[in-house]
């Protein structure tokens, strides 16, 4: 009588269970189907899925064959970096001296500008700071000013990083003292036809000079560009082309450090506080007293390194992580201290570390491998962890609404759904992250494209897996 109550008991489940298995195995049926695309007879993909609901994987493809993740490599920096500082970790800049301050604000003493890698320091953060020395009372500095950038190795460039992207935005100068991202965004206005065109600079600097050849014009294809000699480290911004429309650029540039040191020093002079002269860059002594700081949060830096995939935030969030590796008071952290605390993590998620290729945080470099099955390990790793899982939940882009995956998925119902993060460099393109099936069950997700000429081809594959796994019944 017990086995055949056992046996009833089993057909129920497998009958309860049988519509979401149905509706399971429709889904990967039409995914194999995408894998005969054209897309992929001269190139390749490594797909891992899995139902964090049950879970229980739902489609493997070459998940363990090894991939370059370009930017969805921010995600398992950003879930390291969590695990081991979780929202507590501070990016500073911060003034501080030796000496004595005399009643009349004179410092007898130096002035130390500490760089603590803020990729979030901008323009703005800049005239408060020099205006806070100002509103403590600081009137002149008797001694020399000195930048303190010891916080890091001197290495301005992640390993594998090609030297010919040194001009765009994407890859500026590492230091531990950013000024605006180490870059200038440049605007520029039509004019009077036939004369040069209104520039607009953000920030303004004396740091760099500017050489206006462009030309307003009526043409309808406006070819507005910025240049300058990044092969000689030049700081001279070349404007040319024409100029129809309102047109902006971006160029980043040579030596982060000395533009921050310059900009501060340029504006401090502008509160009518005297200080002679810069004296170079020098460690911060350990008695010397804090003056004034500034510092932006974890969810600052983390937003920023995944809604929109910033190259510099994800920088920041990887040295953070390796000064917590190399202990409290670390000085010259190295990309070596990063790489060993993810490589440790790795290992506490059952992988070999020493299988996989980390050289950066942001994924830029060359030099990085993965595989699907990693990274499904991470987002799983974070899902199980509340506090990890809304921060990361947050920060990702949304599908056909914002950050990095604003203009895919618009419609369908993927739109809204899914939140990811995209990965592209030359030949590259990843997206990883968590989307919702019609089932209400909810899924982790990785899809690495692999050698692709065409970009726009891989993300409209990722789109289509996407939008089926949405439609799991």
């Amino acid at each position: 009588m017990r086995m055949k109550k056992n046996c009833l008991l089993a057909c129920f489940v497998l009958f309860a269970c049988f519509p979401v298995l149905w509706g399971q195995s429709a889904v990967t049926a039409k995914i194999d189907q995408l894998l005969s695309d054209d897309l992929l007879v001269t190139s390749d993909v490594g797909i891992s899925v899995y139902d964090l609901t049950d879970s229980i994987p739902i489609y493997n493809y070459r998940d363990k064959k090894m991939a370059r993740p370009a930017s969805t490599e921010k995600l398992i920096t950003s879930i390291t970096h969590l695990s081991r500082l979780g929202m507590n970790c501070r990016f500073t800049t911060a003034v501080k001296y030796t000496g004595r301050i005399d009643d009349g604000g004179v410092l007898h003493g130096d002035l130390y500008v500490c760089g603590g890698f803020d990729p979030e320091f901008m323009d703005n953060d800049m005239d408060e700071l020099v205006t806070d020395l100002k509103r403590v009372g600081l009137t002149k500095v008797k001694g020399k000013v000195y930048g303190d950038v010891s916080f890091m190795d001197s290495l301005y460039y992640g390993a594998g990083w090609c030297w010919d992207d040194a001009p765009y935005d994407f890859q500026p100068m590492l230091s531990p003292l950013m000024f605006h991202k180490g870059y200038v965004e440049v605007a520029a206005m039509p004019d009077v036809a036939g004369k040069p065109a209104k520039i607009s600079l953000m920030p303004q600097s004396s740091y760099y000079s500017v050489d206006n050849q462009t030309l307003s014009s009526q043409v309808e294809n406006p070819s507005f560009s910025v240049n300058r000699d990044w092969m000689h480290n030049d700081n001279r911004l070349f404007l040319s082309g024409n100029v129809s429309a309102k047109s902006n650029a971006i160029i980043t540039v040579y030596g982060s450090a000395e533009f921050f040191m310059h900009a501060f020093m340029e504006r401090v002079r502008g509160q009518e506080i005297t200080m002679k002269r810069f004296g170079g860059f020098e460690t911060t002594p350990p008695d010397a007293q804090l003056l004034i700081e500034k510092n932006h949060t974890t969810a600052d830096v983390l937003h920023r390194a995944l809604k929109e995939s910033d190259n510099l935030s994800a920088e920041a969030l990887f040295y953070h992580l390796g000064a917590w590796q190399k202990g409290k008071d670390s000085c010259h952290v190295s990309a070596k201290d990063g790489v060993v605390a993810i490589k440790e993590f790795i290992k506490e998620l059952g992988f070999d570390s020493e299988s996989y290729e980390i050289y950066d945080g942001c994924g830029v470099s060359l030099y990085d491998y993965v595989t699907p099955e990693l990274m499904l390990a991470y987002l799983k790793y974070a899902h199980q962890r509340p506090e990890i899982y809304k921060e990361i939940f947050d920060a990702l882009p949304v599908a056909g609404i914002d950050g990095t995956l604003k203009g895919r998925m618009r419609n369908g119902k993927a739109f809204g759904n899914v939140r990811a993060k995209t990965g592209t460099v030359s030949g590259i393109s990843t997206l990883a992250g968590y989307l919702r099936a019609d089932n209400g069950h909810e899924l982790a997700f990785v899809i690495m494209n692999q050698n692709v000429a065409d970009t726009k081809k891989a993300r409209t594959f990722q789109d289509r897996v996407c939008e089926l796994l949405c439609t799991m019944k």
